[in-house]
């Protein structure tokens, strides 16, 4: 899934002579000056109809050239992203690089400091929350373009229709799914799928876990064990054993089925799962709104996605990349485009301050005003969650480990610490000093 944005002031006279150099157009970023390059920027992405947003960039920058390349989205993007870095040639200016993926990057030097192109200068451009994703250590390694604060997707229908009140925190939310459950043994107030490392790591987020810590390179703490991971294992063990939830995959032909025939009654995920599911179960139209998550008593959000668009360091104009990546994610036009040509939930202030953009009412959503609730989400992101710096093999190996507790409704924490001990093992063949248990 994709999930962010930015703006420029200071630097943007040392820029602009950096493109124009580059170019022949007029710039708008910062830093680099005396910087020449030959031929079109390039970009890899995966974001749809991202080409509306980059022929803005090129009729504002005369003269200036962007080729976009989909090498494919997920794990085949980074693998041909790997294999060009590691062969010294072939990769992209600019690069589609997703917030959890920044660490992996960043440790293997593949990624420009964007804080010598004037980032810094922008950071107020830009939501916080998303921000605080594309720091990594001392330095800015990515300019966010979009963010996912999680909301909860719910069907009014089978909430009026039981007489049950939406809720607002997880001990409502498992009384509302006994009623539901109740009603039916084919409907559940929601999933809790097997393979989803990403939601769970989310959900862990929220509770107050935090079970990885990268201090330096080297030195990396994995440990399940903190009062918020047995929060979250409490709530989810009484989901997963009572039969509330499903077990099953999101993002699979079934899922689509419940997710449009009403087995689902929720949908907690990131602010972009509303106009996702517009566009591959559109006849539910009108039959969802949005809410906050629940929460433990205090509205704690935490992101369930989000992407940036970072330079590798094999650019050869890495000042005219960075000023087209900050100008990509924080003009407001361009912004603005991203939202309703690709779909993405932006990370710029430049849109989700304007009050058109917060008063539009979505048609799939019976109308309701949800940016504003989507905005409201952004404003509560609690900071200090880390991902491992090899997020790939993290998730790879989560199926195997708490997936199996999650499908055979066994207890959470033993596939939790089953996962611990798979990651433990792998960051310590890579070299890493290892703590926790």
């Amino acid at each position: 899934m994709i999930r962010s944005r930015s703006t420029l002031a200071a630097a943007s006279v040392a820029l602009a002579m950096a493109l124009s150099a580059c170019s022949g157009g007029d710039g708008g970023g910062g830093g680099g000056g005396g910087e020449t390059c030959d031929g079109p920027l390039t970009l890899w992405t995966w974001v749809p109809n991202i080409q509306a947003a980059v022929d803005l960039y090129e009729q504002s920058h005369p003269g200036v050239d962007v080729q976009v390349s989909n090498v494919g989205q997920g794990d085949e993007h980074y693998t041909q992203l790997r294999t060009v870095l590691s062969a010294g040639t072939g990769a992209p200016d600019a690069v589609q690089m997703e917030f959890k993926n920044i660490p992996a990057f960043t440790l293997t030097e593949s990624l420009v400091d964007l804080t010598q192109y004037g980032a810094a200068d922008v950071e107020n451009r830009f939501l916080p929350s998303a921000w605080q994703q594309v720091k990594f250590g001392d330095g800015i390694y990515g300019i966010p373009q979009d963010t996912g604060p999680m909301i909860m997707l719910y069907r009014p229908d089978i909430f009026d229709g039981l007489g049950i009140p939406v809720p607002t925190t997880w001990d409502e939310y498992i009384e509302a799914g006994r009623k539901i459950q109740a009603s039916g043994p084919d409907r559940f107030i929601g999933h809790l799928g097997p393979d989803d490392a990403g939601g769970v790591s989310s959900l862990l987020w929220q509770a107050g876990a935090r079970p990885f810590e990268l201090e330096g390179e080297s030195s990396l703490t994995i440990d399940f064990s903190d009062e918020g991971t047995a929060t979250w294992v409490r709530t989810f063990n009484t989901l997963v054993s009572e039969r509330l939830v499903e077990p099953v995959p999101g993002f699979t032909d079934e899922w689509y089925r419940g997710m449009a025939e009403g087995r689902f009654a929720t949908w907690v995920a990131g602010a972009w799962a509303p106009t996702f599911l517009q566009t591959v179960i559109p006849q539910a139209e009108g039959q969802w709104r949005v809410a906050p998550m629940p929460n433990y008593g205090e509205p704690v959000v935490p992101e369930n996605g989000g992407s940036s668009v970072a330079v590798t360091t094999q650019s050869e104009c890495p000042a005219a990349a960075a000023e087209f990546a900050i100008w990509l994610n924080s003009d407001p036009a361009a912004a603005k485009a991203l939202n309703e040509t690709s779909l993405l939930y932006p990370a710029t202030r430049a849109l989700v301050e304007d009050p058109a953009w917060l008063a539009a009412p979505m048609p799939f959503l019976g109308g309701q005003q949800a940016n504003q609730v989507y905005v409201e989400a952004s404003k509560q992101v609690s900071e200090g969650w880390q991902y491992t710096p090899f997020q790939d093999y993290t998730e790879s190996v989560f199926p195997d480990t708490i997936g199996q507790a999650i499908v055979n409704r066994t207890d959470l924490q033993a596939g939790l610490d089953a996962w611990g001990e798979r990651l433990r093992a792998y960051a310590t063949e890579q070299g890493f000093q290892v703590q926790g248990s």
